[in-house]
Parts: C-alpha cells; sequence; structure tokens
C-alpha cells in the first residue's frame, strides 16, 4: 500500500515545485510620448516622470473654476511644445469659443507660440466654434489636414448645439407672438460629443496629436474635498479622457497689497497612464507664468528631502542655506532648473516606491 503524504511531504513537493519569485520589471514610457506641462510636478501627476506630461495620442479634460489657471495650463503647453524640436511640425490649434482671452501671448509665451497659434476656421467672420457642430468639423478638419496638432478648446460650456439654437429661436418667435411654448431644448451636447469623440479618437492616437479641452464648473470647488460638479459634455467626456483634472484657487499671492498670483490646486480624478489619483499646487503669476522653481522647493520641503531653519531653506543637493527668494534666484542664475527637476522626480519616484504594497507580485 503507498504511503500518504503528511503535510509536511506537500509543502516540501510545492515549494521544490515553485520558482522563487522574479523581481517585477517596470517599463516607462518614453519621454517622447509626452508633452511637458511646464510644470515638473504636474508632469509627474500626469504621468509619474519629470520630463512627462499629457500623453500624445490622446484627450485631455481640465475642469475647474473661473480663474484657476485652465487657460494658463493649456496655452502653457503651446509654449513647451514651441521649445522642443520634435513638435516642430505640429499646428497650435486655439479654439478660443469663449472669445474671452486677453493674455499678452508673446510677453507671456514667447514669440515663436505668438507666431505658430492659428484658429481652428481660418474664415476671419467665423474663426472659433460656436455648436458642437461646429467643433466636430473643426476638429475633423485639422485630421484631414494630415498633419499632427495640439487643439485647445476653451471652453466647451461656451458652445451650445444647432438644434439648441434653432430651438430657441422658435421659443422666441413663440413668446413674441404670445403664444403657449410647450416642451423644452433640452442638451444635445453631450450626445454630439459622443459621437465626436468615437469618431475622432483613434485618429487623434494615429497621428500623435493632442486635444485638450477646457470646462467650466458652475460652482467653485472646495479645494479640500474636490466635490463633484456638473459640467459639459455627459459622461462620454470622462469615458474618452485619458486625464481628468480639476483645478481650485487656493490662496492668492499678494504685492503692496495687490494680488499678483494664485496656487492652482490640482487633482487627477482620472488617468489612463499611471491608474493613481494625484494632487499637486502650483504657484501662478499673472505676469510670469507657472512658478516651476518655486514649487519644487516646496514639494521639496513639504516631503522633508529639505529642512527650513527661521526663514532659511537648506538645500542640501545644492549645498546652499538661505531664504526661498535667494534660493529661486541662485537656481535661475546657474541654470540649475534642470538639476531641481531631476532632484524633484527622484523624490516623487522613492516617496511612490513607498506606496506601493510589499507584496508577492501575483502575475
Amino acid at each position: 500500500m503507498a504511503r500518504k503524504n503528511n503535510v509536511s511531504d506537500i509543502g516540501e513537493q510545492i515549494n521544490a515545485s515553485v520558482e522563487e519569485p522574479k523581481e517585477r520589471s517596470s517599463r516607462p514610457m518614453d519621454a517622447s510620448g509626452f508633452l511637458p506641462t511646464g510644470s515638473t510636478l504636474f508632469n509627474l501627476m500626469l504621468s509619474d516622470r519629470a520630463d512627462g506630461g499629457y500623453a500624445l495620442g490622446t484627450m485631455a479634460n481640465i475642469i475647474g473654476d473661473s480663474s484657476s489657471g485652465k487657460t494658463f495650463l493649456a496655452l502653457t503647453a503651446f509654449a513647451e511644445a514651441a521649445m522642443l524640436k520634435r513638435f516642430k511640425d505640429y499646428r497650435f490649434i486655439y479654439d478660443d469659443a469663449e472669445a474671452a482671452c486677453a493674455f499678452d501671448i508673446p510677453y507671456l509665451f514667447g514669440d515663436k507660440v505668438a507666431d505658430r497659434i492659428e484658429p481652428p476656421n481660418q474664415d476671419t467672420a467665423k474663426p472659433a466654434s460656436d455648436t458642437v457642430q461646429a467643433f466636430c468639423d473643426n476638429v475633423h478638419d485639422a485630421l484631414d489636414d494630415g498633419r499632427p496638432f495640439i487643439y485647445v478648446l476653451d471652453s466647451l460650456d461656451s458652445i451650445g448645439s444647432e438644434e439648441e439654437i434653432n430651438k430657441y429661436e422658435e421659443q422666441r418667435m413663440a413668446r413674441a407672438k404670445g403664444k403657449d411654448i410647450k416642451g423644452s431644448y433640452g442638451m444635445t451636447k453631450a450626445k454630439g460629443m459622443s459621437e465626436l469623440f468615437r469618431l475622432i479618437i483613434r485618429k487623434i492616437s494615429k497621428t500623435n496629436s493632442l486635444l485638450i479641452i477646457i470646462s467650466q464648473t458652475r460652482d467653485n470647488i472646495d479645494p479640500m474635498s474636490f466635490s463633484k460638479k456638473t459640467r459639459a459634455g455627459g459622461r462620454a467626456l470622462k469615458f474618452y479622457a485619458t486625464h481628468e483634472v480639476w483645478a481650485a484657487i487656493g490662496k492668492t499671492h499678494k504685492k503692496r497689497e495687490r494680488v499678483v498670483g494664485v496656487d492652482a490646486i490640482l487633482k487627477t480624478t482620472k488617468n489612463k497612464i499611471t491608474g493613481k489619483r494625484r494632487d499637486t499646487t502650483l504657484p501662478i503669476f499673472y505676469d510670469y507664468g507657472i512658478d516651476d522653481i518655486g514649487s519644487c522647493i516646496d514639494f521639496l520641503q513639504s516631503e522633508g528631502y529639505w529642512t527650513k531653519t527661521g526663514q532659511k531653506i537648506n538645500a542640501t543637493h545644492f549645498d546652499l542655506s538661505c531664504t526661498r527668494e535667494k534660493l529661486i534666484r541662485t537656481i535661475e542664475d546657474g541654470h540649475l532648473e534642470k538639476e531641481l527637476r531631476k532632484i524633484t522626480g527622484e523624490a516623487w519616484s522613492e516617496i511612490e516606491a513607498s506606496l506601493r504594497l510589499d507584496r508577492k507580485p501575483k502575475y
């Protein structure tokens, strides 16, 4: 009669037949697959790369309060692309549907950007989208052109639909004649956006283009909770977006009792690149733009990589101990921005590694 295996024997047999678990390998995406945002922390938040940012071949949605920096972020993307040779053939299409952008583009973002930004429609009588249908046509025209592009719609809330406009005119005429008004001209924007994304998302991917859609919120976002708000575009906008970012206004920056900038508090609520939900704070100054150096210094200090003694920050990586303002000047004058981005990226990666479960990989 064969001897029955006891529990110890079975355990030994299993251990003998199972290979030692291999260390999990990671394959980071190449930087060429991203468009930098102009902020190291924003890049890291979107892609886990200091030199990353928006994923090319996708659509991103930036939602936020009025004056929370949404347009600044979008125009900064143009400025970053203008500095990189790999974007020399890209079209910079700014669809100012709100007709409200009055930024001094050459001063804030450089002549290269000012010279390359173009409206979606060369018809001067109707250069920007005013309906969902016009927006769809403009995006399709850009795709048919064949050249890759960065297309910014600012903003989705400012465009309606042809059906809404026609229905409104019918009701307005009826009211003028004293007739009863029945029914409504309910939103058809969500349906139009769903059809658009279904048709263009693969074409955008093939051309390595980027579509950035700015959305407004009806109420101010609570920066502590980022509670959900209604927005135009329906569920299709969230479904097809690779990155969904919400922006809220934090503290204001003042000089001589006048506001000169704000802190934009950003939070990702969808990220198909890393799968993570992260947030960060970016100082944005009206006559300068995103303060990348300042935000990196604040991050390194808040996470304990650099300490503070009195008013002096101990920037150990640079062997410096000085005030925040002097540290910024020293980094700028010494052209140490690239090194600062590297230090910030390494710190971010170290923190992310510490958050992983200490478990054997399942697969």
